[in-house]
């Protein structure tokens, strides 16, 4: 059966270091506003004099007494100070991932560990200017903070796939990337444009995974490798991200075979308590048949291409293995692989080396 297998065994890259905060490494409170102060009291308004009766001249009414001033309101106390939110603790796994080593700038879904009164997933949502997701630059295993994401980068493999960097732990990038092409650039390509060449800022990274994929068995009849990340994971969790702000995702890539570019959403997703799945497998159709579509990059493994994914592309479906799920959803996408398969290969034992580089969303 051929898999996609977004598995919710994959390592997370990541982690942030000594504080990766989801939505900042620490939140700081916001200083409730002081009661405002009374307001003044009109004073009252004086008698006016009785009228002279009739034939003598009438005598002056007594003129009228001032009123009061009335007090002055007494001013707000200045509301107190929020107490500083505790930093988040290491990166966390997304669905088997090991914690990440790199710090990451502040995100926007909350700390890493769960604090009272939080959902156990954040509602995170991009628009059509928050197109960056990631262009490795940084050479750590998170992806940008941009448009509330916050993600990071893993390999996993089955069926006795030989893989570098090897699952199950911390992913680093790879050296050697596409130039610099995400817009607005990342303030390290910024730094790379006025480098001189051959200086360690000049030096270029992406998102690469090399191995073997032996011949499936009928006892290990799939048989795969891969690199992916979350869109939104939160609390160590792979939770849904809102992407209907955009019409696809397109990155650049390079590799010496074809191999296929997922995205999982719940219907598609087999749950776990680190995922947000809700795929329930059905007779002999189970879970994993994601939304994908074949990546076919320049042969020889060193020319870098750009693929564009449109979410309403006749291409972009499941295989047909699995559950099937009448709609591609992008307000609820959860994670994108990109996955070599064994029962695409032609030969018993095939190596496979491929690289991503500088994806985004397509407004």
């Amino acid at each position: 059966m051929k898999t996609l297998n977004l598995f919710s065994g994959a390592v997370v890259l990541g982690v942030l270091g000594a504080a990766f905060a989801a939505c900042s490494a620490s939140s700081e409170g916001s200083p409730p506003r002081g009661d405002a102060g009374g307001s003044s009291v009109a004073g009252a308004t004086g008698t006016a004099g009785a009228p002279g009766t009739a034939g003598a001249p009438g005598t002056a009414g007594a003129p009228a007494t001032a009123g009061a001033p009335g007090t002055a309101g007494a001013p707000g106390s200045a509301g107190a100070p929020g107490t500083a939110g505790a930093p988040g603790t290491g990166g966390a796994p997304g669905t088997a991932g090991a914690p990440g080593t790199a710090g990451a700038p502040a995100m926007s879904c909350g700390t890493l560990m769960a604090m009272t009164g939080d959902a156990a997933c954040c509602v995170a949502a991009g628009t059509a200017t928050d197109v960056a997701v990631d262009d490795l630059e940084d050479k750590d295993n998170v992806i940008l903070p941009v448009g509330q994401r916050q993600g990071y980068w893993y390999t996993y493999n089955g069926g006795g796939a030989t893989q570098m960097p090897a699952a199950g732990t911390t992913y680093v990038p790879t050296a050697g990337g596409h130039p610099c092409s995400l817009l607005p650039l990342t303030d390290t390509c910024k730094a790379m444009k006025i480098a001189p060449m051959g200086t360690a800022m000049s030096a270029l990274f992406s998102a690469g995974t090399t191995g073997s994929l032996v011949a499936p068995t009928t006892a290990s009849p799939n048989v795969y490798a891969g690199l992916g990340f979350d869109f939104n994971n939160h609390f160590k969790k792979s939770c849904v991200y809102d992407a209907s702000a955009y019409k696809g995702i397109s990155f650049w890539a390079k590799g010496t075979v074809p191999f296929s570019a997922a995205i999982a959403i719940p219907g598609t997703q087999p749950p776990s308590a680190t995922s947000a799945g809700a795929c329930v497998p059905s007779g002999t159709l189970g879970c994993s048949d994601h939304y994908a579509m074949t990546i076919a990059p320049p042969p020889g493994g060193t020319t870098w291409m750009q693929f564009t994914i449109t979410f309403a592309d006749a291409g972009f479906t499941q295989a047909g293995w699995g559950v099937p799920v009448a709609k591609f959803d992008p307000s609820k996408i959860i994670n994108m692989q990109f996955q070599v398969n064994a029962d695409a290969m032609a030969t018993a034992a095939v190596p496979f080396d491929f690289a991503i580089d500088d994806i985004a969303f397509v407004p």
